[in-house]
């Protein structure tokens, strides 16, 4: 059996339940990882929910999963139908708590019941419902290209949505055949009596196309929704895991517009243009059937194709460098007005804000005027297929008067097939139409593909990797490090050693690279020549978000994410309790200012609100959340540049607690951290030096006080007082 609390090897994780809301797709997430052989830890598990959410529903749990290495896909399971070589599954009964499916050493198929929390043998033949399978993650081949071997994934569809077209295709001559009829038979026949039948037929087709319309419709909408959840977060995850130089090289304006380009693809793919796609098939039907009616009248949508591909032809390369022109524009604009939102007190303090406006102005006058260009030979496209449109109607009504003329179709088959025309030219046009924005949308999926072709940071799950750090000793073996390939070396042949428990001073004059080299030790950069060594392995061999746990990171400039000040220290460690995060905030002396918060650690953070703390309370938060990690190695990173004593005093306490525990180095300019270092390492054009450390005075070392709750109380009530009651999320 096994139980919700249960924790031993070979069973399931244990997750508290303050850190995740009872529930039973909670409590069968770890039991799936567990049937599934899954090797990580609580912290991996909870580090791939989803943040500031405690409680779990089906689509989280599904994309937990699949950030794991599990991608998933739903089968209806029929009494009798489970194929137990496809577990484990997970089993979702309406009215029922979620289970888990899986089989023994022996073969036999056991069932985890998330209510009881008890796993019994079942008999598979009464098992109904919903089943949730883990799918193998097929990797496309270059050619397919990463976004056609994701479409792929919903080829089950298309026989479904063929069907479909078909039936809707049949039941769409109800009303020409009605018509024909109507002329043919109840008024040149004077056959009154067949008409409500007639009409009868005609409203019973028109009902049952208008409902596979609807069910079509329904469909489509469902692959969108499907495909806006895989492929948008597929493609923000490939984001995250691409190396930290490569993601602040291209910008935040170029990243944001990646995630857009994925939007006009699905837009292209399950809108009209799908519609128009399937409809087209079946043209070919109605053109046969005009064929029957009048034979000549049904070369008129072949021709009409014809036209079509023959405008095509002529407005592809223009339309083509019209687009990319108005693309670029686009980009340049958005790349300046994220540039200055994210320096607006730079602007504001150099009185540069007209300046910025008028770069802005031209640059959005240019993008105007490339979007306009589009939007001219768009326009000149589409009164072109209007034309083609209505010369194509009229060339059949033309065609059509002459074989009613000459006794080869009848006047009701006129009719018909001047409806049938209307039916066959209105998808040819709207495919003719979207297709006219496939280089747009072609230039979109190329985009994606090649994000998703980046190598990443992320191992592949199944790849051997270095067990964590457990010592923290680092060296650096003849390192060089390029920001650009054309840029100065900002270390060049670097090479040094620290010892587990060292403390390492890193000075140097502005934009030396004394961030820089801390970032290579968290594995952040990669350097272009020598090697970083940690414990005596390769910072290469270690998992990238292994290797990150266990190192304590306090940044230069911090910042809090929106949710609670709890969990964003749970960010550093999801698994740790209420207590650690007191303990890590009383060393950190942050917590009576954490304390003083109207909510204290349920206080709501981020969304603008961490903008009403002071710098040194930020800064204390981040250093308790690097002392949650208790990790073999501490880096901080200018962390008290330009505060006052006391916060200083806060880090120079932490600094000789943890001397000894830990190895810490520290990028600083502050002669009292500087005397604290065993070791001091000075970086001057782009080569590391060691240099004397000063010897601290013999003093006794004071009590620790936890200050700044008053200045963070007084900060957050000002500034709720000053701006107005935000509710929280």
């Amino acid at each position: 059996m096994i139980e919700h609390g249960e924790q031993h090897m070979g069973s399931p994780l244990h997750i508290p339940e303050d850190l995740l809301t009872p529930s039973d797709l909670a409590f069968c997430l770890p039991v799936m990882l567990w049937a599934l052989g899954w090797s990580g830890g609580p912290d991996d598990l909870l580090a791939a929910l989803p943040h500031a959410k405690p409680d779990v529903d089906i689509t989280d749990l599904r994309n937990t999963l699949a950030v794991l290495g599990y991608p998933t896909r739903t089968v209806r399971l029929k009494r009798g139908g489970l194929d137990a070589r496809g577990l484990p599954a997970m089993l979702l009964t309406p009215g029922k708590a979620a289970a888990v499916l899986y089989r023994d050493e022996a073969g036999q198929v056991l069932r985890y019941d998330a209510a009881s929390g008890e796993a019994v043998p079942c008999g598979p033949e009464k098992l109904h419902g919903t089943l949730l399978l883990v799918e193998d993650a097929q990797v496309p081949s270059a050619r397919q290209g990463w976004f056609a071997g994701m479409a792929r994934r919903f080829r089950g569809e298309l026989p479904t949505l063929l069907s479909i077209g078909g039936l809707m295709a049949l039941l769409g001559l109800a009303v020409p055949a009605f018509t024909m009829s109507v002329f043919d038979t109840v008024i040149a026949g004077h056959s009154p009596d067949t008409l409500p039948m007639l009409v009868a037929g005609a409203v019973g087709a028109i009902l049952m196309e208008t409902a596979f319309r609807v069910v079509r419709q329904r469909t489509l909408l469902r692959i969108a929704e499907r495909l806006d959840r895989l492929v948008t977060n597929a493609v923000f995850t490939q984001l995250m895991s691409l190396p930290a130089a490569l993601v602040e090289r291209a910008g935040t304006a170029s990243q944001v517009s990646r995630l857009r380009d994925f939007a006009a693809i699905r837009e292209f793919l399950t809108g009209s243009f799908a519609i128009a796609v399937l409809d087209m098939p079946f043209t070919l039907l109605v053109i046969v059937l005009m064929v029957a009616l009048g034979g000549w009248i049904a070369l008129v949508p072949v021709g009409t194709a014809l036209g079509f591909a023959l405008l095509f032809l002529i407005s592809r390369a223009p339309m083509r460098l019209a687009i990319e022109r108005a693309a670029r524009a686009a980009q340049v604009r958005e790349a300046l007005a994220v540039e200055a939102l994210e320096a607006v007190r730079t602007l504001k303090l150099g009185r540069a804000e007209e300046r910025w406006t008028e770069r802005y102005a031209a640059a959005a006058a240019a993008a105007a005027v490339a979007s306009a260009r589009v939007g001219t030979l768009a326009g000149s496209v589409l009164a072109a297929s209007q034309a083609l449109v209505a010369l194509s109607g009229l060339a059949a009504m033309v065609t059509g008067v002459l074989s009613v003329l000459n006794g080869a179709m009848s006047a009701g088959a006129l009719i018909a097939g001047m409806m049938l025309i209307w039916r066959v030219l209105g998808p040819m046009q709207a495919f003719f139409m979207m297709l006219s924005r496939w280089e747009q949308t072609q230039a979109s999926i190329r985009q994606v593909d090649g994000l998703m072709a980046l190598e990443t940071e992320r191992p592949n799950p199944l790849e051997a990797r270095m067990a964590p750090p457990e010592h923290g000793a680092i060296t650096f073996h003849r390192v060089t490090l390029r920001y650009l390939p054309q840029s100065e070396p900002v270390l060049a042949g670097a090479s040094f050693s620290v010892q587990p428990g060292q403390v390492v001073a890193i000075t140097g004059a502005e934009g030396t690279g004394k961030s820089t080299l801390l970032q290579l030790i968290a594995g952040l950069y990669r350097p272009q020549g020598g090697l970083i060594r940690i414990d005596g392995h390769d910072v290469r061999s270690f998992n990238p978000a292994v290797l990150r746990r266990s190192i304590g990171w306090v940044p230069q400039s911090p910042g809090l994410l929106y949710g609670t000040v709890a969990q964003n220290l749970r960010l550093a460690r999801p698994s740790a309790t209420d207590a650690e995060l007191r303990a890590a905030a009383a060393e950190a002396g942050v917590l009576e200012a954490i304390e003083a918060l109207p909510h204290g650690f349920d206080t709501r953070v981020g969304d603008n609100y961490s903008g009403r703390l002071p710098r040194s309370i930020l800064l204390r938060i981040a250093l308790a959340g690097a002392l949650l990690r208790d990790a073999p190695i501490l880096l901080l990173d200018e962390p008290v540049a330009g505060l006052d004593d006391a916060c200083a005093k806060a880090f120079t306490d932490v600094i000789a607690s943890r001397r000894g525990r830990c190895t810490i180095l520290m990028a600083t300019h502050r002669p009292s951290h500087i005397r604290l270092a065993d070791r001091v390492l000075r970086i001057r054009e782009g080569v590391v030096e060691e240099v004397e450390p000063q010897m601290p005075p013999v003093a006794p070392r004071p009590a620790r006080a936890a200050i700044g709750a008053s200045v963070a109380g007084a900060a957050f009530a000002h500034s709720t007082a000053s701006n107005g009651t935000r509710g929280s999320r």
